[in-house]
């Protein structure tokens, strides 16, 4: 069942995330737009540990997250973080 209303595909394709926690066996939380909304924490996703590839299940690691049209996570993929504001990489 599609999501209504309908968001324009831009909102869809990359959302920022962090990983949360692994909470159940096979599972893992995320965090949906960190730092916005729910006392800034974001929006707290349960998914499959098979959708965030080995490399990416570190807590606080940050990702992009893409959505299909029923608001479900299809994809994640590594989020790089300028070094001036806080993160790894140049």
């Amino acid at each position: 069942m599609r999501a209504s209303p309908g968001y324009p595909r831009e909102w869809l394709d990359r959302i920022p995330a962090i990983v949360f926690a692994c909470l159940r066996p096979g599972e893992l939380r995320i965090l949906l737009y960190p730092g916005l909304g729910l006392a800034d924490g974001g929006a707290p996703r349960d998914v499959p540990a098979g959708l965030i590839p080995p490399d990416l299940r570190m807590p606080n690691t940050p990702l992009w997250a893409q959505l299909d049209g029923d608001l479900k996570i299809v994809r994640v993929w590594r989020r790089e973080i300028p070094k001036e504001d806080g993160g790894d990489t140049a």
